[in-house]
C-alpha cells in the first residue's frame, strides 16, 4: 500500500511531452499490400526527386499500411485514382482524382487522437486502377517527460515517505497515549481499593472498641 502511494506521487509529476516522428517511405515500419517501385536519385520518376523527403518515394498499386502511437498522423502523398484513407478501420477521407493533370500532392492529417495504438491504411480503389506515391509519414507521439522533472519527482516520494513515517509516528503516539490511560486507570482503581479497605479496617476497629466487655 505504501509503495503503490508512493508511485501515484511520482505519476503526479510526470507531464507529457509531444515530439513529431518522421517516418520515410522506405522504413521497413510501412507495410505495402502490392507492386512498388522506387523514386529516387538513381531511379527518378518524371520529375526531380530534391523536393522529396530523403529524396525518395514510393510508388504503388496496393495499399499502404502504418501502425503507430500518437495523439495526430501527417502523410505526403499523391494520388492518380481514387483511394480512401482510414484509421482503425473508419474511412475518413476519399481522394478522387482521374487524370494526370488532377494528380495531387497532399498532406493529409488528423489531430486530437487518443494516445493509443492506431492503424492507418491507404487503400486504393480496383476500378480505375489508382497509383498512390508516399514521400513520408509524419505522427506526434505523446512522451512523459520524465529529465525535465527529476527534482519534483525526488521531491515526491520524500514527501511521500515523510507523510508515511508521520502517519506511522502518530498511531504509535496514540497507542502509547492509550497504555498510559489504561494503566493509570488500573493504578486508580486498586488505589481506591486499597482506600476502601483501610476505610472498613478502620471501621471495623471503632465497633470493636464499641462492644460492651463482660465483667
Amino acid at each position: 500500500m505504501h509503495r503503490s502511494f508512493i508511485a501515484l506521487l511520482c505519476l503526479g509529476f510526470v507531464r507529457a511531452i509531444l515530439q513529431n516522428v518522421t517516418v520515410d517511405d522506405t522504413s521497413p515500419d510501412i507495410v505495402y499490400g502490392g507492386r512498388k517501385f522506387q523514386c529516387n536519385t538513381a531511379t527518378p520518376c518524371d520529375e526531380s526527386t530534391d523536393e522529396l523527403f530523403n529524396q525518395s518515394a514510393t510508388l504503388t498499386s496496393g495499399s499502404i499500411t502504418f501502425n503507430f502511437t500518437g495523439v495526430a498522423y501527417y502523410a505526403s502523398l499523391e494520388v492518380l485514382g481514387v483511394a480512401d484513407i482510414m484509421l482503425d478501420g473508419e474511412v475518413l477521407a476519399a481522394l478522387n482524382t482521374t487524370t494526370p493533370s488532377d494528380t495531387i500532392t497532399d498532406y493529409i492529417f488528423k489531430t486530437g487522437l487518443n494516445n493509443i495504438p492506431h492503424t492507418l491504411s491507404i487503400v486504393p480503389a480496383a476500378n480505375p486502377l489508382t497509383i498512390i506515391g508516399l514521400d513520408q509519414l509524419i505522427y506526434t507521439a505523446s512522451l512523459p517527460d520524465k529529465k525535465s522533472h527529476v527534482g519534483a519527482i525526488v521531491g515526491g516520494v520524500i514527501a511521500g515517505v515523510a507523510l508515511i513515517l508521520g502517519l506511522l509516528l502518530a498511531a504509535l503516539f496514540a497507542r502509547r497515549r492509550k497504555l498510559i490511560l489504561r494503566r493509570n486507570q488500573r493504578k486508580s482503581a486498586v488505589l481506591r481499593g486499597i482506600t476502601v479497605a483501610r476505610q472498613n479496617h478502620a471501621a471495623g476497629e471503632e465497633d470493636a472498641k464499641e462492644l460492651p466487655t463482660s465483667s
